[in-house]
């Protein structure tokens, strides 16, 4: 694999998964007609943002970017990470620029304390909630330095206006360790917070109920709390939602969220009830979905499978999303890594009960690490 060999996409897809990883190969990146034929060409504002987030956190890095902003030159250079603020505008969840950083900090020189501003809840985004409880878990199994990882949510911030504030503290590591995940375990409890902003809470309580309701029968385990957020802590926006997390005996964490329509939005405005239905029935398909994983997660584990040590890793993923099949296809352009997938009904125990099974679609993942080591770190 020549590092230097400057790599051309086309189109504004997959834009962070592409800087992510020329930063991490150290391979130079050609992203050429962006919304070229769209009324406002180029990249937009969000996207911006996150080349500059990117330039903070490593060090030498050159980006070209067209009078147009359709092309786009990313040359990277070394993670330095540290303590960086940032303003994530409105455009985009701050989960967006979160997947970025997560991918990127174990390999930092310094440990990496980031506060990020913007929004951390949007509909049809995954929040700031999720990504916390999904994405962490699966991180810990390939660090186990696990001391100062946090992701904090100080100050909620919903559309339109935003306010919120997230601050993401990670450990450093010089190598990763290959990770064999292969049972799901069943699903012992369920927990979840239902958060009002600038609201009054008895809109949570209604949530609660109808999800319960929804999920009634399947386990008696639930316990929902409420987050009742105020002044600056609520953000500059009005609205609510639901985030309900299930675990499994095995550990493994499945997620599903909603939320209340953003204020000044036209359409009707979503009922809390609907909300509790919708996120309890969510939760139900991502559990029968299955894997030792939250579909959400599967680019997390995908990249650090990669990264690993010159080992095999196995993975018990749910049916892939059309973004961890990409994710596996940037991976093999950028680190020439190719993933062997098993179907699950091949490897699936005699004894398994089918009704338990769910999903039969599941993938077993099995990948050989590139050996890749954290030469920034600083050794003392």
């Amino acid at each position: 694999m020549v590092a230097t060999e400057t790599l051309e996409f086309e189109g504004c897809n997959f834009f962070r998964l592409r800087l992510t990883y020329s930063v991490l190969s150290g391979r130079p990146v050609k992203i050429i007609n962006i919304r070229k034929d769209d009324d406002a060409p180029g990249i937009r504002d969000f996207e911006a943002k996150l080349i500059g987030l990117l330039e903070k956190v490593t060090n030498g890095t050159k980006v070209e970017i067209g009078r147009t902003g359709t092309h786009v030159v990313f040359r990277p250079g070394m993670i330095t990470g540290g303590v960086v603020t940032i303003d994530c505008g409105t455009e985009r969840c701050i989960s967006y620029f979160l997947e970025p950083l997560i991918l990127l900090s174990p390999f930092c020189k310094v440990a990496m304390s980031i506060k990020l501003k913007g929004v951390t809840n949007s509909p049809g985004e995954l929040s700031v909630d999720g990504m916390k409880a999904s994405w962490l878990t699966v991180y810990n199994k390939f660090v186990l330095n696990d001391e100062k990882l946090d992701i904090k949510i100080q100050a909620r911030g919903l559309k339109p206006e935003g306010g919120g504030i997230v601050t993401f503290t990670a450990p450093i590591v010089k190598t990763l360790r290959p990770v064999k995940r292969q049972k799901m375990g069943k699903v012992c409890k369920i927990r979840g917070q239902a958060f009002v902003s600038k609201v009054t809470p008895s809109l949570a309580y209604r949530m609660i109920d109808s999800a319960k309701k929804a999920m009634h029968g399947y386990i008696s385990d639930v316990f929902i709390a409420v987050d009742q957020r105020k002044g600056d802590s609520g953000g500059s926006s009005p609205g609510y939602g639901l985030f309900l997390t299930a675990e499994t005996t095995e550990g493994v964490i499945y997620q599903a969220e909603a939320i209340s329509r953003p204020k000044g939005e036209s359409g009707d405005p979503i009922l809390p009830e609907d909300i509790g239905t919708q996120v309890g029935h969510l939760l139900l398909q991502q559990i029968y979905l299955g894997g030792a994983l939250d579909s959400s997660a599967q680019v997390l584990a995908s990249t650090f499978m990669t990264l690993c040590p010159k080992d095999v890793s196995h993975f018990l993923y749910g049916p892939l999303s059309v973004y961890s099949i990409h994710t596996l296809r940037h991976i093999k352009q950028f680190f020439e890594v190719e993933f062997k997938l098993d179907s699950y009904r091949k490897i699936e125990t005699e004894d398994d009960d089918d009704e338990k099974i769910g999903s039969r679609d599941k993938a077993m993942v099995t990948a050989v690490g590139v050996g890749y080591s954290n030469l920034n770190k600083t050794i003392l």
